[in-house]
């Protein structure tokens, strides 16, 4: 008969060792990913910030100076770029807010469950195409030979195409409004689906309207989700510069355009970088204002 050795197992001594514990477990573990978020977020912002403070252009002139913000605070143009920034943006995050809710009640609450998988993954799908694919797309559609002016005028509703269709800030308004639907949807689909039905089935037996039901509990509800799809979604609107440059045409002009003109084209990377810096703080003041108003601490607090 063969002896055999007893399984060699680690010690608790050694475990203990090999494995930090107590307080100190989460900051040591947290160290890597911290130092690749400052790295990869913090890194940039000053780099940003440095050269908004800087005479930098392509020929290599340098030295601190406030021109750049200087010049973008006096200049008439940049402030009448900017508010048409902020009406574009606006108007296509209300038209997908618009969309997004009505869409999410429906996935969330009356969409049977063997169809809510898939409707969920052909929305997600939807948003795989490629963004110039679909930019161009609706050049296509919106343009002088285009499909809504072939069948207005085939119908008859008009005698020569709109040209204000393509080229223009309600371009923009159309392409953008459609771009981010599914980032407009999911957030808020993920809050509804938390609701409980019971809340709804209660309020409908106290004799509340649909509409009642909606700004009662739905939306108070939703709030969390309306707050993510303004970070994932408005902000992101204000640095669009494709959409704006292929269907915009003049009036269609925002600043995600004039950074890129400034850095690319003109080669002035101190007011270019000036401007994202300062579309950054907005973004923020934007995310700020976006959760003060869905009153997340109030909706944990009660959770």
């Amino acid at each position: 008969m063969v002896a055999t050795a007893p399984p060699i197992t680690p010690s608790t001594e050694d475990t203990t060792r090999a494995r930090p514990k107590g307080r100190w477990a989460g900051p040591i573990y947290s160290i890597a990913p911290t130092m690749v978020l400052l790295a990869l977020f913090l890194g940039p912002m000053f780099i940003l910030l440095y050269y908004s403070f800087q005479k930098a252009s392509l020929a290599g002139a340098g030295g601190w100076t406030f021109d750049n913000y200087t010049s973008i605070l006096t200049d008439p143009t940049y402030g009448k770029v900017m508010l048409t920034t902020v009406m574009i943006c606006t108007i296509s995050m209300l038209i997908m807010l618009a969309i997004g809710l009505p869409l999410a009640y429906i996935l969330a609450m009356r969409t049977p469950p063997r169809f809510e998988l898939l409707l969920l993954l052909m929305l997600v799908i939807a948003e795989e195409l490629n963004p110039l694919i679909r930019i161009y797309a609706w050049r296509m559609i919106l343009g002088r030979g285009g499909v809504i002016n072939w069948t207005l005028q085939t119908i008859g509703l008009i005698d020569k195409p709109i040209d204000s269709l393509l080229f223009s800030s309600t371009a923009v308004v159309i392409v953008l409004s459609t771009t981010y639907i599914s980032f407009t949807t999911i957030p808020i689909y993920a809050a509804l689906k938390a609701v409980d039905p019971d809340l709804l089935e209660a309020a409908d037996d106290l004799g509340a309207s649909f509409f009642t039901r909606c700004r009662k509990i739905l939306l108070p509800l939703a709030a969390p989700g309306i707050f993510v799809a303004i970070i994932l979604v408005y902000i992101p609107l204000y640095s669009e510069f494709a959409a704006p440059a292929l269907v915009g045409g003049t009036s269609g002009y925002t600043i995600g355009n004039a950074i890129q003109e400034a850095i690319l084209e003109s080669g002035n990377r101190g007011v270019g970088s000036a401007m994202s810096f300062m579309l950054l703080v907005l973004s923020g003041a934007v995310a700020w204002i976006g959760y003060r108003m869905a009153k997340i601490r109030r909706l944990q607090a009660t959770s």
